[in-house]
């Protein structure tokens, strides 16, 4: 999310002084999850997983009238499982599973980074409300690709309340989605990252 012209920064920098950061952070209220749903013959024996990661930021900059920099930084070993159904012993070792050499491998690559190259905004975004697509590269267990972010932002007072959307395969960053049982249970290739947050001028 680097050197982007972001209608969503560029509208709330009226409230905020020009070049001031604008940010959000792991809180309540605010949450990125990355939902990894079930597949197989056997899957109804099995549990698709909500993972809530619990350290993150989000960093975006006003530079000039409109070219900005927006920035995302995930602890990758802070997925947390919150899949109701399971006991706290399995949530552990899930949790443990996505942290681990065979997932994201969070000693090797402790960070996940969303940089921005572009956005496009839909027509009927203004000033108070913008809805469109930021484009840009994620780094993610050692590799780079490019993804795509729907975006929802809705400003309330000096705030913005912004809802994300993005899908993305685990095979495009070299992770092998899990398989058990001869392929009877396992995970779906695809992920979808679901994001709900708060931007505010300045705040740490």
């Amino acid at each position: 999310m680097r050197r982007i012209t972001l209608a969503l920064v560029a509208a709330a920098s009226a409230g905020a002084a020009r070049g001031e950061p604008w940010r959000a952070s792991a809180g309540e209220g605010d949450r990125i999850v990355v939902h990894v749903l079930k597949k197989g013959i056997l899957s109804a024996f099995a549990h698709d997983h909500h993972f809530e990661v619990t350290r993150w930021r989000v960093t975006a900059e006003v530079s000039g009238d409109a070219p900005a920099s927006v920035e995302v930084v995930l602890a990758a070993d802070s997925l947390r499982d919150t899949q109701e159904h399971l006991s706290e012993a399995d949530r552990r070792k899930v949790d443990a599973q996505a942290a681990g050499p065979d997932t994201l491998d969070a000693r090797r690559y402790p960070r996940i980074e969303f940089r921005s190259e572009g956005f496009e905004a839909d027509r009927d975004s203004s000033p108070e409300h913008l809805a469109g697509r930021l484009r840009g590269t994620l780094t993610l267990h050692g590799r780079s690709v490019p993804l795509e972010v729907s975006v929802e932002g809705r400003r309330e007072g000096d705030e913005w309340s912004v809802r994300g959307k993005a899908h993305l395969k685990q095979s495009e960053v070299g992770i092998k989605p899990f398989s058990g049982f001869g392929g009877t249970i396992g995970v779906k290739d695809e992920i979808e990252v679901e994001v709900a947050l708060t931007l505010r001028p300045g705040s740490p």
